[in-house]
């Protein structure tokens, strides 16, 4: 009796990849996509994992201990009366950097589907949080602005890489904004007066 035939079969379509392989010992399937990826040896699947809230709160978290150590710094200048461009553009500096981490972090993770409403309030204030601790702090800066003649641009930077956080977010956990812009209410004025006109037209305020 001849040989099993052995025969591979691939198709492309956009980014996608499927390549069958079948000989007479078993079967492996490959599918290759920009978001995962799944392999069929024998009839066993291995799926990658997938992200999980629990994974977009690390991030946060990581980001809020980054604020909770340059925010108390940047109220310090104000209180003592020592803020300028020299000593508070190193400190905007790293909270931009900080900001930015957190974006390039969440933008390795993928959607979440299943969820629980309990995990979205949770981040929900913890980003709640985060961003009042920012505009708190930040909010000090303006009576010392004839001291500091680069704040607006400074502030301008803030406010962009604070929307990447939230948009970014958003991407992960489809209308978790909704709940952070009803615990941001309050603070919405002090987003305002800082400009952060980017903030704002995310969070719907």
């Amino acid at each position: 009796m001849p040989p099993t035939p052995t025969f591979r079969k691939t198709f492309h379509q956009q980014r996608n990849t499927v390549q069958i392989a079948t000989n007479d010992a078993d079967m492996t399937v490959c599918f290759e996509s920009s978001r995962y990826k799944e392999h069929f040896v024998s009839g066993a699947a291995v799926v990658e994992k997938r992200s999980s809230t629990a994974d977009i709160e690390s991030v946060l978290n990581t980001l809020k201990s980054s604020t909770d150590t340059i925010l108390p710094q940047i109220t310090a200048l104000t209180s003592g009366g020592t803020a300028s461009d020299a000593t508070v553009t190193p400190l905007i500096s790293d909270l931009t950097a900080a900001l930015d981490t957190a974006s390039a972090s969440l933008a390795t993770l993928s959607p979440v589907e299943s969820r629980k409403r309990q995990s979205d309030d949770d981040i929900a204030n913890l980003v709640a949080g985060i961003v009042t601790d920012v505009a708190n702090a930040l909010d000090g800066l303006l009576s010392e602005a004839s001291t500091i003649p680069d704040l607006g641009t400074l502030l301008a930077g803030v406010d962009t890489s604070l929307n990447q956080v939230l948009v970014g977010l958003e991407t992960l956990l489809a209308g978790v904004l909704n709940l952070v812009a009803t615990l941001l209410v309050d603070v919405a004025g002090l987003l305002r007066s800082l400009a952060l006109g980017l903030t704002l037209a995310s969070l719907g305020l």
